[in-house]
């Protein structure tokens, strides 16, 4: 018999509301946050119960206990909402078994052996049952359209089943909770609440295909009732704290990386960019400044400003930065590229409207806030607060711009600032591991129950009678 560990169970609930489909998603907006922060706790918990396998071969109890009733949760979210729409009994807020509940998960207490190297493999061989599962459920596309899959298909035609009828069509309810049943399977193999590869094939209907009842199942005692109120803020402490410890840790990183690029001029210089147009310039335009004076008044290394331009073709080049409506009033007329974006270093440019023909010449200009010129010109300027634009053009005016331009900013010395925020990040990222575990430990030992007998059972010894 090929029982699969898992044991995920349905019923089928009738009558269905005609209309309550239609604002399930709202009445699940708590059970879904509640979700996000169980999920979160699984994930971590996962990765504890990875290293715990690898290590010492066996899977904590408490961690075990903790997963199952996260599957558990999800799929009566899932059997109730938009999984299946099976029922209308609102699921409740346990990570416990109801067995009155018309969906399930059950995982049985014979266990195989969980191999050691197992959580080095378990995610790479779950990928082509997650390739097959996203494809069901809609997640994947070869085409612009929008994605819908067997499930978004399946739930419109029952929505709309049992908002004329009345009645849920049997074969996709059946349909539907197969389609679940192989996502949870898969899901209790990745967090290796089973080591037993999952099946490649949907088991549709209400219960397992080789099921048995209720009574014939090992039960498993439960810890006696505590509080749970301790490991539920622990958890939800925890998983709030992984933003700001992720956001802390990257923006740490991100400071080092910037710190490790400046000159000693303190300067960090951007890649090159090739800018060529037909016309007589190239403007980087609107460009806003502001506050400028706030960090150079306490910061004196930072807001000097560097561009380079350095000629394609051999002849010399201008490069020269300016109010905007000064550049707007010199360019009045004359056709010029300008450059609106960079796509991997590569620009876009808008052609603005007007004649191609020379330009004044450039240097000579009197509105010019820092300017340069030559086959390799470049300007240095103080920022200050405005709006301005970025004139590139040749020495002469003549039309048929080509060069490599790059820009450097001057800042300061970012090391302390990125280790400081690289050390808290790091003292949180723990902090909120540390507290989803404990907080995920405690709600498993809640329902987890003592570990099975290794060997059989003692047999009772028979009453001894004295002979007369």
């Amino acid at each position: 018999m090929n029982r699969y560990p898992v044991r995920v169970e349905a019923r089928h609930d009738e009558p269905l509301s005609r209309w309550l489909w239609l604002v399930k998603w709202i009445l699940l907006v708590p059970h879904y946050l509640a979700l996000l922060v169980l999920a979160t706790g699984s994930v971590v918990l996962t990765l504890v119960a990875y290293l715990a396998v690898l290590f010492t071969g066996h899977y904590p109890a408490a961690v075990r206990a903790y997963n199952l009733g996260v599957l558990r949760w999800s799929w009566r979210v899932g059997y109730y909402g938009y999984q299946v729409l099976g029922t209308d009994r609102y699921p409740p807020f346990t990570l416990a078994d109801v067995p009155d509940y018309p969906a399930r998960v059950r995982l049985d207490d014979s266990r195989d052996p969980l191999p050691r190297w197992l959580p080095l493999v378990a995610w790479l061989f779950a990928v082509p049952h997650i390739v097959i599962v996203a494809a069901l459920n809609g997640s994947v596309t070869w085409t612009p359209a929008a994605p819908i899959g067997v499930v978004s298909a399946a739930l419109l035609i029952a929505g709309v089943a049992l908002l004329f009828t009345g009645r849920f069509p049997r074969g996709l309810a059946d349909l539907l909770v197969g389609i679940a049943r192989w996502n949870l399977r898969v899901l209790a193999y990745v967090t290796l609440l089973s080591p037993r590869y999952p099946p490649f094939r949907l088991d549709q209907g209400t219960t397992e295909p080789d099921d048995v009842p209720d009574d014939d199942l090992p039960l498993r005692a439960a810890h006696p009732a505590r509080s749970a109120a301790g490991s539920v803020v622990a958890l939800v402490a925890g998983v709030l704290l992984l933003a700001p410890a992720a956001g802390t840790t990257i923006g740490g990183g991100f400071l080092l990386a910037v710190d490790g690029r400046r000159d000693s001029s303190g300067y960090v210089t951007s890649p090159s960019v090739y800018l060529t147009s037909s016309t007589a310039a190239i403007t980087a335009e609107n460009l806003k400044i502001t506050d400028a004076d706030a960090w150079t008044r306490s910061i004196a290394d930072i807001g000097g400003l560097r561009l380079r331009a350095d000629s394609a073709t051999g002849r010399a080049v201008f490069i020269g930065i300016a109010p905007q409506r000064s550049v707007d009033a010199w360019l009045n007329g004359t056709a010029h590229a300008q450059v609106t974006s960079l796509n991997e270093g590569t620009p876009s440019y808008d052609r603005a409207a007007g004649d191609v023909r020379a330009v004044t010449d450039p240097a000579s200009q009197t509105f010019w806030l820092a300017s340069a010129t030559g086959p390799d010109a470049t300007l240095e300027w103080n920022a200050v607060d405005g709006e301005y634009a970025v004139v590139v053009a040749n020495a002469d005016g003549s039309p048929g711009v080509a060069a490599d331009v790059r820009g450097a900013f001057q800042v300061p010395a970012l090391a302390a600032w990125g280790g400081s925020l690289l050390a808290v990040g790091i003292t949180l990222g723990l902090l909120a591991i540390g507290l989803i575990v404990l907080g995920g430990i405690g709600l498993g030992r809640r329902h987890s129950g003592p570990p099975p007998p290794v060997g059989p059972a003692p047999q009772p010894i028979p009453p001894v009678t004295a002979g007369v």
